[in-house]
């Protein structure tokens, strides 16, 4: 239940306080702007933890049953999307990080409007396996703007259940190490990182120009290996690193 009544469309952050002022004064309000920033890692973590404590063992949890007060260390950087339709993927609730990334508020946008042009059409339709499947996605990002200020991202989604049984919702998490520099900013995805629900199977798939000479295994953070530079242009391939045997 949200702090004041479950609204599936209130925002996190000045909005919700604006909407909490007008449902019922003795309603707690969970203000994004009061809390400081934490490290991205805790708030993925965080993230990730309550949606494992809410889901007990089943496929996916319900949005329904999504508490903010439960998660206040990553609500400056969390989010919540609603699948309209195949390849129609909003935010209902995004919290204050994501508005300064974009320079803008985000409720009601796509998400790819944080994805370079390069990676758009590969991550939606990686996006839809989200709710289809159903699988959990991480993604490794970075963006530079015009100044050359280069900026990391970590894209965490995980799918939820609307009341009906289907499942149209994903919470997720979105942060950032760097300056966040001129808005908006849109980021180039360089890994991918998927973690089946139905059997477990984890996969990994880095972009051409980010592909390991030998597969490692996940790491946490913003590492990635290092190449040597090469003046001869690469074919653009990707490569999948698989821990299902059957895959």
């Amino acid at each position: 239940m949200w702090p004041g009544g479950h609204v599936a469309d209130r925002c996190w952050g000045r909005q919700m306080t604006q909407h909490q002022n007008t449902t019922s004064p003795s309603a707690e309000i969970v203000s994004l702007w009061q809390h400081q920033a934490k490290r991205d890692i805790s708030a993925i973590g965080e993230m990730r933890g309550y949606w494992e404590s809410l889901r007990g063992g089943r496929l996916v949890p319900l949005r329904s049953e999504i508490d903010p007060r439960e998660i206040t260390g990553a609500l400056e950087y969390g989010f919540i999307l609603e699948r309209l339709q195949p390849g129609a993927i909003r935010f209902r609730l995004a919290g204050m990080h994501l508005c300064d990334l974009m320079g803008m508020e985000v409720r009601g946008m796509p998400l790819r409007s944080f994805i370079s042009p390069t990676s758009r059409a590969r991550f939606s339709a990686m996006l839809e396996r989200v709710f289809t499947q159903p699988e959990i996605h991480e993604y490794v990002m970075v963006s530079e703007d015009s100044n050359g200020t280069c900026l990391r991202a970590r894209l965490l989604i995980l799918p939820l259940k609307s009341d009906g049984g289907t499942v149209d919702r994903a919470i997720g998490c979105f942060t950032t190490e760097g300056v966040v520099g001129l808005a908006p900013r849109r980021f180039r995805v360089l890994e991918t990182r998927v973690t089946s629900l139905i059997n477990g199977a984890q996969t990994r798939e880095f972009e051409a120009d980010e592909m390991p000479v030998t597969p490692a295994p996940l790491r946490a953070g913003f590492a990635e290996t290092q190449e040597a530079f090469d003046a001869e242009p690469r074919p653009q391939l990707r490569l999948v690193v698989t821990d299902n045997p059957d895959a």
